[in-house]
């Protein structure tokens, strides 16, 4: 398999686990629109003919582990003396309305929340958040679209049904404010690179901002390392599958209330296997990842797996923020996370003392190496409402503060909050307390971001682990075939059909059905419409050619 890495970038493709959205309920919220779906091809002329953003990358802080175009610049420590961004609020005065998600548990009210408060009066403007967590945000967006009930900044889910349908319903054309040179009045959001902003790009116009993630989307087996040292385990490194699944027997203690893995993932299994990563193309032909034969073998080893009683019984039916839970309280040791989950659990347990995390690279399935999925290009879009009483510029103004670039006195305060109350200095450094890491999560994070960076206040050697694992993980990232191309079926009925295939997953996985059924699941899948879809990726590639 080639692992040489496309950089087209992301439009908006359901991963398989990407629970169904109802495109009945977003119906409403798309008439009127002015793309046309049926012509894939057309689409992505007209979507490329538009000029980005120019991008001037951020000059103001010199890493300590640089990264490239791919990976990810890191810091040791913060820098001293940050300067200011931005000398005058961003915003009007004049309430905004804003619309995201958390990773975590809900946050004190503003009422209740000074570091709320305190950016209310940074940014010039009350910021009224309407806050979900990450696994019931979906289904809340579909039905705040549904009934109209728009904010004027809203964290738009890529996997929406008929995004760009949707996008160019509801949402401000920022064309004239954004593309070529016109993205310097917003130099933090210059500093996002031009495969980014293509993700925001429907019919033909700028519709969006982007929230990057890209390489720290990137997943793999992050553990407890304080609970393995525990029981004399130190930088795991299994040879093969079978030696992976003698480590995870010997983690795992049931009758504690103590499991290895906090779910089975199928596409964890897939990477040893150097299968594609969702799809893969070779000569203008699209495969799915689940169509090519090594997939029967993962569903057979995650089979293995949960037989052995590795994993913890309710892991599958279990969302991620209950799963991230049991991590932090030592019931289960492994999950398949990212660059940015590895940071957050540090966040999340400030207050648990010996706390440690770690990331463990993955052998082949029958020795050798893995391959590695490239991440996600783009979290969400931030995306403001069409009818709107704020002027764009101030909307736009906003989303700049709010992606100050790392190195800045604003970032320091978006992310850590208010020296004394929310984090201590140690040295640069702003170690987050309890009340820090509980008020600051509000979810600013998912409205407007600068580029991701490695840096975690206190813990040098984390950054060091992490710059030195995703720095071996470069040549051998696969990135998904379908970034930077719109299929119509899978915008719109590529959650429902996955969800099928995840039903018939989950039986074979318990071991309700045989993995021949898989087969069949398959060839359903095709005829409902994954040959569709196939088909408009193939339109939509020759069109860029």
């Amino acid at each position: 398999m080639s692992t040489t890495m496309s950089r087209r970038t992301w439009l908006g493709t359901a991963a398989l686990s990407t629970a169904a959205l109802s495109t009945t309920a977003l119906a409403g919220a798309l008439t009127g629109c002015s793309t046309t779906p049926n012509d894939p091809g057309g689409q992505q002329r007209t979507n490329q003919s538009v000029p980005l953003p120019t991008y001037v990358r951020y000059e103001g802080v010199t890493p300590d582990l640089p990264g490239d175009e791919i990976m990810l610049d890191g810091f040791l420590t913060y820098p001293d003396s940050p300067v200011r961004y931005r000398d005058e609020p961003s915003g009007d005065g004049k309430p905004i309305s804003v619309m995201t998600s958390i990773p975590g548990a809900i946050p004190p009210g503003m009422d209740q929340n000074r570091y709320w408060q305190a950016m209310n009066e940074r940014i010039g403007s009350q910021l009224d958040i309407t806050l979900s967590s990450n696994d019931d945000y979906t289904d809340k967006f579909a039905t705040r679209m549904a009934g109209g009930e728009l904010a004027d900044i809203i964290n738009v889910p890529p996997t929406t049904p008929r995004l760009p349908s949707l996008m160019a319903a509801t949402c401000a054309d920022l064309t004239e404010h954004l593309s070529g040179d016109a993205v310097k009045e917003y130099p933090a959001l210059a500093a996002l690179g031009p495969d980014l902003w293509r993700g925001c790009v429907f019919d033909g116009r700028i519709l969006g901002i982007p929230v990057p993630r890209a390489m720290a989307r990137t997943s793999g087996p992050l553990y407890r390392k304080d609970l393995l040292a525990e029981k004399g385990i130190v930088d795991p490194a299994p040879t093969d599958f079978e030696d992976l699944l003698t480590l995870c027997e010997e983690l795992t203690d049931a009758r504690n209330n103590r499991w290895c893995w906090d779910t089975l993932s199928v596409p964890m299994l897939a990477t040893m296997l150097g299968l594609a990563n969702n799809w893969a193309e070779e000569g203008g032909t699209f495969i799915r990842m689940q169509e090519q034969e090594g997939y029967t073998q993962a569903l057979e080893a995650g089979r293995q797996m949960m037989e052995a009683g590795v994993v913890n019984p309710d892991g599958l039916a279990t969302g991620g923020v209950a799963r991230k839970a049991w991590l932090n309280g030592g019931t289960c040791l492994m999950t398949r996370d990212s660059f940015v989950a590895w940071n957050q659990f540090y966040t999340d347990n400030v207050a648990t003392e010996g706390f440690e995390m770690s990331m463990m690279d993955l052998p082949g399935f029958d020795g050798g190496e893995s391959v590695v999925f490239m991440g996600l290009q783009l979290n969400n879009i931030t995306a403001f409402w069409a009818d709107s009483d704020h002027d764009i510029t101030t909307l736009l103004r906003v989303a700049d503060h709010l992606a100050a670039p790392f190195g800045t006195e604003e970032y320091l305060f978006k992310k850590y909050g208010t020296a004394g109350r929310h984090y201590e200095l140690d040295g640069s450094d702003p170690v987050l307390n309890q009340t820090g890491a509980v008020e600051t999560g509000i979810g600013l994070q998912y409205v407007s971001d600068p580029p991701i960076t490695l840096y975690l206040p206190g813990h040098p050697d984390v950054v060091e682990d992490q710059h030195a694992i995703g720095s071996a993980w470069l040549p051998r990232l696969v990135d998904d075939a379908s970034y930077g191309l719109y299929s119509e079926t899978q915008s719109s009925e590529g959650a429902q059909l996955d969800a099928t295939l995840n039903d018939v997953q989950t039986q074979i996985l318990l071991g309700r059905e045989p993995v021949s059924a898989w087969t069949a699941a398959l060839d359903e899948w095709r005829t409902r419409g994954g040959d569709k879809i196939r088909q408009e990726y193939q339109e939509a590639l020759a069109a860029t050619q």
